[in-house]
Formats: C-alpha cells, structure tokens, sequence
C-alpha cells in the first residue's frame, strides 16, 4: 500500500482541512451549555464584517444646519451635500443622509423602513466618558489596534482573553433547537473567525459561490488523490479516512480524528442534499462543467460590479451571500431552526488611498476604493435582503454589520485613520427599520459630528455611547435568547444600561 504523503506539501494539506471547525478548548468540549427554546420558527442572523474599519462618516452624513461642521474638518473627504442621497430618519431638528453608493439600502430604509443603523456602536469595557478617555481608565486593550480591535468585536470581551467569541456562545445557548441535525448552527463563508468559536458548538466553513460550476461544500483530503489507472494503488483517501475513524493514542489526537472525520461527514452530507450526485457521491456536472442545486435561488446574485476604473470586479461579498442563501433554502432538510453566518468584506483600511483609482477628477471622493467598497456592500446586501422577500424568509433572516472601528473625521491627505465608535446597519424584515438606534437621549440618537465635542478623543474620532455588547445583546434576543440568558452570551452586559436590547429588531 503506498504511503499518504501528508508531510510533502505541509501548507497544502492544512489548506485540504479547512472545512475544519475551530476546535474547541479540549477542556470545553464536553460542556454543557444553556439551552435557549424550544422554538417553533426558523431564524437566521447574518453576520457581515467588514474588515478594516470602515469610514463611517461617509456611510451616514449629516445635512442641513450640521453638515458644515462635518465638511470643514473632513475637507477632501467630504461628500459634497448636493450628492448625499436624503434618508428620512425621524430625528426632530436634524436632517441626515446616505452615501451615492448606497442607494439600495437608502431606499431601503426610506421606503420600506427594513433598515435601520445602530450609531456609534464600539467596543467598550464599560461606559465611559471624554475625561476617563484622558485619564486611560478602563480602556480596551490596544486601543485603535486593527488585530485587537477585530478580537474584541468578535469575542464581546475586551477585557478577558480571547477564548471564545459572542457568536460562539450564541449558537452554544441555541444550539439545542436544531436537534440532531447534522449541520452546525454556525456556518462560515468566510474562512474560522473566534467569533464563532463556542465551547460547544463547532462552526462549519463554506465556500463562496462562484458559478453554476461553484460547488461550496469543502471536504478534507488526504495529500494525493488515488490514481485510478493502477487497481494495485490503494486509494489515499479511503486510507485518510479509515484512520481518522481507528483509535487514538492522545486526547490531541483524539480531538483532531473527531474533528476531522466530522468535516468530512458533514461535507458529504450537504453536499448529498445541496446537489445531484453520483454513485461516489460527487455533484453531477454536465454541459459546461456546471452543477445541479436542488435549491436554486432564483436571480442570480451581482458577482461582479464596473468599478471607478471602468474594470469588471468579482463581488465576493454577494458570491459569499448565494452560499447562506443555498443553505437558509434548504433549512428544512436540513432540520434546522436556527442559524448563524459569518460573512465579510475586506479593505476598508483606506489610510491613504481612500479615492485611490477615481475616474472622478473633479470630486475624487465621489468614487475610488471606499465609493467601490460601498458598491459592492449594496449591490450584494440589497440583493440578498430582495431573495430573502422572494422566498418567503424575510421575517426570519436579519443581516447585521460590524466592523473594526469607525475612522477619524479629520482628512490625513489622502483618507482617514483608525478611529473607534462607528455606525452598524441592520436589514432583515423583522427589523424596525428607517431610524436610528444608539444615543444617549431622545434627538442624540445621531452623535454630533464636529471636533471639539464631548465625544470627540482626537481628530473627530468618536467615543462609543453603545457598546458591542447592547447591539449584540439586541440580536441575540431575537434570535431566542431570553433576558437572563443574554449575560450567558455578553458576560460583561450588566455594566452597560440596555440590558435588554436596543429594539431594533
């Protein structure tokens, strides 16, 4: 029998198991964990990302009496107002609007009121203020840090390592709902994120949709596939799995061969009810290499979009969001009630190339990198949310955004740094949409933006008035964790006013 070269090509064999889940801490694995239900409905939260720390004060703008305050300091950043897209947000005495290259989602939110955006959301250890911020106390750890920053929005907690994340401790508490389904509740298309690692549940990795010769389904691989011209060469990859299923000598090894062995049952299962399949159970292709979905979703998602150059770019946002919404179609076969995905968008770390590539000399920040980024976040979101109606699932499917952190208000030239509140928008039928969320009072749901407020720690960057924990702790609910479950999920929820939610949603 030939040998399983897993050594030759390490990289590539690591690659091969990326279907993986995070693993557990060992020591975790066989907790028990709350149990949120029963539930009679199916609900899924969409958790988009977007990695870099988006530049907030171009997503939503200040108009009116305000927007002077906004312009000067921001200077070449600006939209000018004459381009802002009008949203009707309720705020007495304020007027305010959405970037050009959000127009879906401005519609959205003014017509439908499906949308609605959580202000200046951030990571906090607990409230604070502008003199606490001068003094350093109790701030969160590496503060303005893109790795740390992303850490402490995917784990809640700022102030404790980074074992497992809000997500994770969501789909632990949920989890029971889907019974014995062989699908976890937390399903990623966008590679393992400590959000989604729970001490119980283990999340599963989808490939983003690229085709009608797309399969999404990854499944681990032993290094060499068999080669079938030789009846005497044994088959690698019948040799990889029987391994994975014979005894262990460690608790590491153990843990791996269950983990493993799990990836690939799991991968053969849902590629078995996602797709036509052969006697080996491989997707049938036929005419141009394509492949038969037993739950096509109707229109094809936007998978490329003209960007300010002029050049056809892939939207790998919308190709992430056809791969949730091949599994949301198939939740009854599947049996499950509730559900997690983690999807994202990178490159909003716009330090110095925030209109890089304009086709726009004469208002450069009317497109560019941050105008295409925005592009593609409305065409792949606004296309999703008008499936989600399509099929029946509006109600029961909510898209949240988070990000980083929000940027500085002050132009450095060329774009904006790293800053700390930001604004989140939420979608989904079930959401009270066309307001914002987040102010310490009636009229401040919007914080003021200028320098030189009381929210103001440098530059224009923002001090949060809400806390990932509220904005999380709000979906959470809705998804069926009850109020004395909700600190289950966002240990650190007590310390902050809006314990039950910020009702949204």
């Amino acid at each position: 029998m030939s040998q399983i070269d897993l050594h030759r090509d390490r990289r590539a064999f690591i690659k091969s198991v990326s279907a993986m889940a995070s693993l557990p801490l060992i020591g975790n694995v066989m907790q028990a964990a709350n149990a949120a239900g029963p539930f009679d409905d199916y609900r899924a939260l969409v958790v988009l990302f977007l990695y870099g720390g988006t530049d907030n004060n171009n997503m939503v703008i200040p108009l009116g009496a305000e927007y002077a305050a906004y312009a000067t300091p921001r200077g070449n950043l600006a939209i000018p107002q004459a381009n802002v897209i009008p949203i009707a947000a309720g705020v007495s005495g304020r007027s305010f609007g959405m970037h050009p290259n959000l127009k879906s989602l401005a519609a959205i939110f003014n017509n439908e009121r499906k949308l609605a955006v959580a202000s200046n959301v951030g990571v906090l250890v607990e409230p604070t203020t502008l003199a606490a911020f001068q003094q350093k106390s109790k701030l969160p750890p590496q503060l303005f840090s893109h790795s740390d920053m992303v850490g402490h929005t995917h784990t809640g907690r700022p102030d404790w390592p980074a074992e497992t994340g809000w997500g994770g401790r969501l789909a632990d508490l949920i989890e029971s709902a889907n019974g014995n389904s062989q699908v976890s509740t937390s399903i990623s298309v966008s590679g393992q994120t400590v959000f989604q690692k729970g001490s119980k549940v283990t999340s599963y990795t989808l490939n983003e949709w690229r085709g009608a010769d797309s399969v999404i389904v990854s499944r681990p691989r032993a290094y060499r596939d068999w080669d079938s011209s030789s009846v005497a060469r044994a088959n690698p990859q019948i040799a990889y799995e029987a391994q994975l299923a014979s005894a262990g000598s460690n608790l590491l090894e153990l843990q791996y061969k269950s983990m493993a062995l799990q990836a690939v049952n799991t991968g053969d299962y849902l590629t078995s009810v996602l797709y036509n399949v052969d006697a080996n159970g491989n997707p049938v292709r036929g005419a141009n290499n394509s492949v038969t979905e037993k739950f096509p979703v109707g229109t094809a998602p936007p998978l490329s979009f003209v960007d300010s150059r002029g050049r056809t770019i892939t939207n790998k946002l919308a190709s992430q969001l056809k791969s949730v919404a091949s599994l949301i179609s198939a939740r009854n076969v599947l049996g499950v009630k509730r559900q997690i995905f983690f999807v994202s968008l990178n490159g909003f770390d716009t330090h110095g190339d925030q209109f890089k590539d304009s086709n726009n000399e004469a208002t450069p920040i009317l497109s560019g990198r941050h105008a295409d980024l925005l592009q593609q976040m409305d065409d792949a979101v606004s296309w999703f949310y008008n499936w989600t109606k399509t099929a029946g699932v509006a109600n029961s499917v909510t898209t949240a955004t988070l990000s980083d952190f929000g940027r500085t208000l002050i132009s450095n030239g060329a774009g904006s740094d790293h800053g700390w509140g930001g604004h989140n928008f939420v979608l989904g039928g079930a959401v009270n949409g066309g307001r914002f969320y987040g102010g310490p009072s009636a009229g401040q749901e919007f914080p003021i933006v200028a320098l030189g407020t009381t929210l103001d720690v440098g530059q224009g960057r923002l001090l949060p008035t809400t806390s990932i924990d509220e904005y999380g702790a709000t979906l959470a609910k809705w998804m069926g964790a009850s109020n004395s479950e909700l600190t289950t999920v966002f240990p650190n929820l007590s310390r902050f006013p809006r314990q039950t939610g910020m009702g949204f949603v």
